[in-house]
């Protein structure tokens, strides 16, 4: 039996540090490791991670500038950093302006997170209250929105929401989506796109995906999810085709493990992103501003 199939994926910032299995490690090295390093890439300060297929990591903290220096000898370009969340696991003590604007600098690009309350059936103790869902989802999004200002992530980058392994009856469903549509909504009156974690063995995806036309569901613009089989691809059988698509995904396709480069040993998860950056147009025709967009909203496409 796969880890995958007796442990769901986790992100690290809301798990117990774990090594993955010698034989999951020995996949990643196989992938990684013999791929020659690309090309050092230009400065980027558009939106993140914006129009980008190729690879990305995250590690629970951010590196210091020393050591993304040493991982520019590295297969990745995207790195995941966590913006926020009152379930965030590590302190961020590199994670500031500075960094950002530095490691902008040196083409890295990002793709933010934000580990919020999670799931009303999980034993977390900050969990969704499915009487307040919607209010606590748009409370969340003001709280990312501001804390990606003040990083200086450009707009309409794409601020997403870590959902860990749920599973329950159709109220905790309720809560999820409910919290996750007004995540949606608020961040796009805050103008930047939304995205959401979850892994192929929580009901996060089941959910997602059930969730994906109905009327008044605000659905994420990025699906980033989770099977840790090693393999660099956003198609997955748990997907229909045509939702998220076309290059709306991103896939973590290996958890813990230790990767070196540039004589710096760091401890991550690995990510394969395939993404373009959507075009939007400004819904209605009020030209009253507020977080820098129209009152009647954003229209995302």
């Amino acid at each position: 039996m796969t880890l995958i199939a007796i442990r769901p994926a986790l992100r690290r910032t809301a798990r117990r540090l774990l090594a993955v299995a010698a034989a999951a490690t020995l996949l990643a090295s196989a992938a990684v490791v013999e791929r020659p390093a690309p090309a050092a890439a230009a400065g980027y300060t558009g939106p993140h991670p914006g129009t980008f297929t190729g690879l990305g990591f995250d590690t629970c903290a951010a590196p210091s500038n020393e050591q993304m220096n040493a991982w520019l000898q590295s297969p990745y370009r995207a790195v995941g950093i966590y913006i926020g969340g009152v379930n965030r696991g590590c302190a961020q003590a590199n994670l500031t302006k500075e960094w950002v604007s530095t490691q902008q600098a040196a083409g890295w690009r990002f793709f933010p997170l934000y580990v919020g309350l999670q799931a009303p059936c999980t034993t977390y103790l900050r969990r969704i209250d499915p009487t307040r869902a919607a209010e606590q989802g748009r409370e969340a999004a003001d709280d990312a929105a501001t804390n990606a200002v003040n990083l200086g992530l450009a707009p309409r980058s794409t601020l997403i929401l870590d959902i860990e392994h749920y599973e329950g009856d159709a109220a905790c469903t309720a809560a999820v989506d409910t919290f996750a549509s007004a995540w949606t909504t608020r961040l796009h009156e805050r103008g930047y796109l939304s995205g959401l974690y979850t892994s192929v063995g929580s009901y996060g995806l089941r959910d997602q995906v059930a969730a994906y036309s109905r009327p008044g569901y605000a659905r994420p613009d990025l699906l980033d999810f989770a099977r840790w089989d090693g393999v660099q691809t956003v198609s997955d059988p748990a997907i229909p085709e045509t939702y998220w698509a076309p290059k709306r995904r991103m896939k973590q396709y290996l958890g813990d493990h230790y990767e070196t480069w540039g004589g710096v040993r760091i401890n991550i998860d690995s990510n394969y992103l395939d993404l373009e950056q959507p075009a939007y147009t400004m819904a209605g025709t009020a030209q009253k501003r507020r977080y820098g967009t129209a009152t009647g909203g954003t229209s995302y496409r």
